[in-house]
This record gives structure tokens, sequence and C-alpha cells, in this order.
């Protein structure tokens, strides 16, 4: 029998989250299972890092060798002056949230495209030629914008509280994406008037996210059978929007699958091996409910 806990010495390898806050990330025990169920001498743990430390921080974890390193709010598009490389996909979104150290040399990723794609190709969902409402201007927008125009979804509308915001975001993307890109202020009015056109909905704000659980950034009454929603809120499991959809009879994809998918993809740059993504879904769901 397997032990329950991580065999450390020294050759173990270190991956980690660095970002402020870290403590309610569960990427931890996501990662620490999957290693453990490879068998890969490898562990991972989570250090909050505040702005004004983020260079010392990144030097530290060069310096020591750490293999792999996560990175989210507030430091993914900063880190970015920090590295020595960085890949195509993370320059067109303008943020980093997976890097690798190989050999001190620092190289900047972006796997929440590949972690917001895969679940619509899991369910065989065509995305060409289709139009799409992204809720939002973050930076999780830009990489679900970056997503869907490389699937060959090129007309977006965007519902942002700021709309100054959203149009620099679009003006960043259009540098190197081809898609028609409308910017709306995020109302009723304007939801009202817009969704009827689109196939694909996708919130991308924190709407809905635990503790306000009860919140939805759609009505229930704009929603219809025909539409995908996806809500990269991933806790609690089953947002209001996600709900919403599914009293809708919409297709819907909850965001904990954007969550294990992106952290599968930054899995595999690290180690060279396929990830195991069962694995990581049912520890996800196991935290996330609890």
């Amino acid at each position: 029998m397997m032990s329950s806990r991580l065999a450390i010495d020294a050759d173990t390898k270190l991956c980690c989250l660095i970002g402020d806050p870290v403590i309610q990330s569960i990427s931890p025990e996501i990662h620490n299972a999957s290693f453990k169920d490879k068998r890969i001498n490898f562990v991972y743990l989570s250090f909050r890092v505040e702005k004004n430390d983020l260079k010392r921080a990144i030097t530290g974890l060069q310096t020591l060798g750490v293999r792999g390193i996560n990175v989210t709010i507030p430091h993914k598009e900063s880190v970015m002056e920090l590295l020595d490389s960085i890949d195509k996909s993370a320059s067109v979104i303008g943020a980093v949230n997976t890097i690798i150290n190989e050999n001190r040399k620092l190289m900047g990723f972006n796997t929440d495209i590949d972690g917001f794609i895969e679940p619509f190709r899991e369910r065989r969902i065509e995305l060409r030629n289709r139009k799409a409402l992204i809720t939002g201007s973050g930076g999780s927008a830009r990489a679900c914008i970056s997503g869907l125009v490389k699937e060959g979804c090129k007309d977006i509308l965007i519902l942002t509280r700021n709309e100054v915001r959203g149009n620099k975001m679009v003006a960043h993307l259009k540098k190197n994406l081809k898609f028609t890109g409308e910017v709306l202020k995020l109302n009723e009015e304007n939801l009202s008037k817009t969704l009827i056109a689109v196939d694909i909905i996708v919130n991308a704000t924190p709407v809905g996210m635990y503790p306000n659980v009860g919140e939805s950034p759609i009505p229930l009454r704009l929603l219809k059978k025909s539409h995908v929603i996806c809500d990269i809120v991933y806790k609690p499991l089953r947002t209001k929007l996600i709900e919403y959809g599914e009293k809708s009879g919409c297709v819907t994809i909850p965001g904990y699958e954007m969550l294990v998918n992106q952290a599968a993809k930054s899995f595999e740059l690290w180690t060279g091996q396929e990830a195991p993504r069962d694995i990581m879904m049912k520890v996800a769901k196991s935290k996330l409910r609890g």
C-alpha cells in the first residue's frame, strides 16, 4: 500500500505557486496528488509574494533551481519582464501563469487558453463561426478570447463594467489576433439586446464567486436552450449562472474544469509526462465541495 505522505529527499524537485493571496488555492492538493499518482519525485508548495517582493522572489526561486512556478494575481503581467523568454500565446494575452526553470533560464507560458478550450473539445462543441459573449475584461477574459479566436470563433462581444479597460484589452489582442470585438457596458439593457444573437456565453468576472454564491452576471430570463454557458468561477462547484443554465436547458461548463485543465497543462510542461486528469478532477471537486 502506498504511503499517504509524499517522500521528500535531496533529489526532490520543487514546484510552487506565487501570488497574493494564495491561501485559498487548491493547487498544492491537485499537483501533489498528481505527483504521487505518477510516482514523480516532485513537491508543490504555495508562497504569498507581495508586489514589491516579486523580483526578489523570482531571483530566489531561479537561484534555488525551483523547477516550475505557477503565477496568480497580482503578478501575471508584471512577472513577464523578469523572464528570459515568453511563449507566443502568453505574449498575445499579455500574461504568464506558468514558468519553467531550465538551467536557470526562465520560460513563461500561459496555460489558461488550453484550460479554457479543453472542456469544449471534450464535449465536441464546434466554436468555428459561432458568436460569443464575454463578461469581464481582466486576464481571464484575455485568455478566453484568445482561445475562442484560436478555435475559429471571431465574432465576440465584450460586456464589462470598465469600458476603458475593455477597449485597451481588445486593442492589445488585435495586435496579434483577427476578430471582431465590440465592447459595451455590462448592464441588463445591453445583455437583453445582445444575448438574443449569441451562441456562446463566458463569464470571466468574479460574479458568483464564494462567498457571494447567490449572484449571477446574467438573469435567468435572458437565457435560452441554444446557449452554451461557460463560467470560469470554480467555487462553488455549481454557480448560480450554471444553475440558471441547467434550468434553461443549456449546455453548461463549470469553472473547475478550466482550473483542472490549466493545471494539467502546467504539470505536463514541468514533468514531460501526461497529467493524470482524472485524479486532478477528483481532488479538485473534493476540495471545492468541502
